[in-house]
């Protein structure tokens, strides 16, 4: 297997930038190209017995002050949070090479999937974006993984649902769903409704609002 090249600064900016803006599928063709060739992963690295994260191209992004690194991820685009470790809790940093903490340090372990962090504390999940900025406080007994705009989160044989970018939220109340034709059907008492714009239930299917195509 032949080693992949490690991108240069430039290089890694206009690929950040390309990665914006790609449209066609000859844009998708030469991205596709460059992830084949260059190693695009974050790393992390130590100073003195701590550790920090630098980008593909060797720039820190975290410097050397924590216990350790949690995960690292394909640097596609700069942005992302990076789930620090101190003692035996998780905090995220921001990635400005300052070590810039955007949350405390209180999760025992997170799992970044689909651009979102599941967040773990004390036996309970919540949900943060790519920026470390809950979403879903952890205190659900699971959060599920946003399918596009909809999040659906369990507790205590509850659901609950949130439309992602439009800050409705719902609590954990509902029986049972589905998901038909890309529209979120409830049950809550035995009655099968939907939820309206505010996140409040309603029969009445002209008001329904949460879907999964916004």
């Amino acid at each position: 297997m032949t080693e992949k090249k490690i991108p240069t600064v430039e290089q890694l900016n206009d690929f950040r930038q390309q990665v914006k803006t790609a449209v066609t599928s000859s844009d998708c063709d030469k991205l596709n190209a460059f992830i084949e060739e260059y190693d695009l992963y974050t790393k992390v690295f130590e100073e003195n017995g701590k550790m920090g994260v630098k980008d593909a191209a060797g720039e820190v992004l975290v410097p050397a002050m924590f216990d350790d690194v949690a995960c690292t991820f394909t640097d596609c685009c700069r942005g992302f949070a990076i789930p620090v470790v101190k003692g035996a809790k998780l905090a995220f940093a921001a990635p400005d090479g300052k070590g810039t903490l955007v949350s405390e340090f209180e999760y025992d372990s997170v799992h970044f999937t689909d651009g979102f962090y599941i967040l773990i504390k004390e036996g309970k999940q919540g949900l943060a974006d790519g920026c470390g900025q809950v979403l879903i406080p952890a205190t659900m007994d699971k959060v599920y993984v946003p399918f596009n705009s909809l999040v659906v989160y369990e507790n205590e044989g509850k659901y609950g649902f949130a439309m992602l970018g439009y800050d409705v939220y719902t609590e954990a109340v509902y029986d049972d769903y589905d998901v038909i034709d890309e529209n979120l059907e409830v049950i809550k008492d035995g009655v099968k409704g939907y939820i309206d714009f505010e996140g409040n239930f309603t029969q009445d299917e002209d008001e329904k609002f949460f879907n999964c195509s916004c």
